[in-house]
């Protein structure tokens, strides 16, 4: 009896037993496969991506860009003025990029008794004083003009001026809405917009001389720009710094068909350069130039001194019109740079013509150097050529250039920089919410972060009349959102998405998982037995 009954029992303890062991070790398999095995997987694959600011920055478009303004006006009697003012807010009271805020300037004993308009604006500016930005408008008896614009942040205007008239000037000339428009709005039909300004670029100085045997053309360029050119760069620095350098290339001909034409000159001739051959004549010319040494753009500026036998050379439009301006055969091909014709004197052509000694000649600093600023002017983007009825510019008499043109510069690039870094933000943005495997590192999340508190920044200045904090914010928010939309980094795994992921995990992770799998299965049988046992 006792060994029948002690059989059967000592088997179904030894079972149990079995069946702990297998169902720890299965535990444990799983718990270390699944619970540390699938995290740290999980951990080590996910890509960086740095917390970024994404729905404030595709916001930015819904705030638009407002700039305050303001602008003073003199007039000797008080009513006028007040009424001037009256219809030149009610002129700008609908504007959706200007807070322009008008100021009547009070006239002192002292100030009535200017008796000419410099002494005038010099008391005026005493007694109140101007920021950058602001601008003056000063009435001024037996002008000929209704407006004369003067080199300073004033204008002279008659007593019959008008309202509207003045609204038109400060819409055209001083704050220039209508490029304003260009850069902000969304429509293409507003024509090519240009590319926002870089923060340096090398100015390349470049005389060509084919003939340099032949033709003794001498100048002392180096000197020429440092005298002129970089003394005026100096003052338009802060859009973008400029590295000038200057290079004499020989053997360097144009390449383009040329035209004799008879006229009434002691030569008898000269030659024409058919204004639609210049793009051609600037590509043969362009691969002849050293290029910039740096990863700056660059701005060539080139004087071109043709040989007797192609000289003088003049420039002709499509209907054989000569188009020589003041003595002068230039143009400008933006944003590559401006050409020169400098032509030798006559007596020089004369001389090698009939197989004379070449005779030295200096070539003028001043012709030239004149142009190339007014070029300078054109490729930045500086001068206003628009022309207003009744209204005059003064002529500019110094190198610095207008400081209402320069300043009305500044706005421009202020909102073109801060319109160009918003939309290149929000472009990364999108793209990288688009993209969840582009890595994210601290430079460029920096980058970003950065570029947005400086747009706001920038756009707080411009609101509060702060126009040189504007500028400065608006192109470090330009510069780090460039940084960071081309930073290297971005394309570190672009070409190893998700789907490439699991395509090389899961024939690692296949075989470990069957057998958790398999101790699934078993696990349930377990269960199941242990459970039908019970309720038996």
């Amino acid at each position: 009896m006792e060994t029948t009954s002690s059989s059967p029992f000592k088997p179904r303890q030894k079972d149990k037993d079995e069946d702990k062991f297998r169902i720890g070790a299965t535990v444990a398999f799983i718990v270390v496969i699944i619970g540390i095995g699938v995290p740290m997987w999980w951990h080590t694959t996910t890509v960086y991506r740095v917390t970024l600011p994404s729905s404030e920055i595709l916001s930015l478009s819904e705030a638009p860009i407002k700039t305050a303004v303001k602008v003073a006006i003199y007039t000797k009697e008080l009513s006028r003025g007040q009424l001037l003012i009256s219809e030149l807010e009610s002129a700008f009271s609908d504007s959706d990029i200007w807070v322009v805020k008008f100021k009547q300037l009070n006239a002192t004993a002292k100030i009535q008794e200017a008796h000419t308009p410099a002494v005038l604006e010099k008391l005026l500016l005493k007694e109140h004083p101007q920021r950058v930005g602001d601008f003056m408008l000063i009435e001024w008896p037996n002008l000929q003009e209704e407006l004369l614009l003067t080199t300073e942040r004033s204008a002279l205007m008659r007593e019959d001026t008008s309202a509207n008239k003045i609204a038109q000037l400060l819409h055209s000339k001083i704050l220039q809405t209508y490029r304003i428009n260009q850069i902000l709005s969304t429509d293409e039909r507003m024509g090519t917009k240009s590319e926002a300004p870089q923060p340096a670029y090398d100015v390349i100085v470049s005389v060509l001389n084919p003939k340099p045997r032949l033709t003794h053309a001498q100048w002392n360029v180096a000197m020429a720009v440092r005298t002129y050119i970089e003394p005026w760069l100096a003052q338009v620095s802060a859009v973008s710094n400029y590295t000038v350098r200057t290079q004499w290339k020989y053997r360097v001909s144009i390449e383009a068909d040329l035209k004799q034409v008879r006229d009434q000159g002691r030569l008898g001739r000269h030659y024409a350069l058919q204004e639609s051959s210049l793009p051609h004549l600037l590509t043969s010319i362009a691969q002849n130039l050293s290029a910039s040494t740096t990863d700056k753009p660059a701005i060539n500026l080139v004087v071109y001194i043709p040989p007797c036998h192609t000289a003088p050379l003049h420039i002709y439009n499509s209907k054989d019109q000569r188009l020589t301006r003041n003595g002068v055969d230039a143009f400008i091909s933006p944003p590559w740079g401006a050409f020169i014709i400098a032509n030798p004197p006559e007596h020089v052509c004369l001389a090698a013509l009939n197989d004379q000694e070449p005779v030295p000649y200096y070539v003028s600093t001043t012709d030239n150097m004149q142009i190339m600023l007014d070029q300078l002017h054109k490729l930045l983007d500086i001068s206003s050529e628009l022309q207003m009825d009744g209204v005059k510019v003064v002529d500019i008499e110094q190198l610095e250039p207008r400081r209402w043109e320069y300043e009305s510069y500044l706005r421009r690039t202020a909102i073109r920089h801060i319109s160009t870094a918003s939309n290149t933000l929000q472009s990364l943005i999108k793209l990288l919410d688009q993209i969840s495997y582009i890595v994210i590192d601290d430079d460029v999340g920096a980058a970003i972060t950065k570029s947005y508190a400086d747009i706001l920044g920038a756009k707080a200045a411009l609101v509060e009349n702060r126009l040189a904090d504007a500028s400065a914010l608006a192109k470090r928010a330009f510069v780090a959102s460039e940084r960071g939309f081309f930073d290297p980094s971005l394309l570190a795994q672009l070409y190893f998405p998700d789907e490439q992921k699991y395509a090389i995990y899961i024939p690692l992770f296949l075989p470990i998982m069957v057998p958790v799998l398999s101790s699934f299965n078993m696990l349930r049988s377990v269960l199941q037995a242990r459970r039908k046992e019970k309720q038996s």
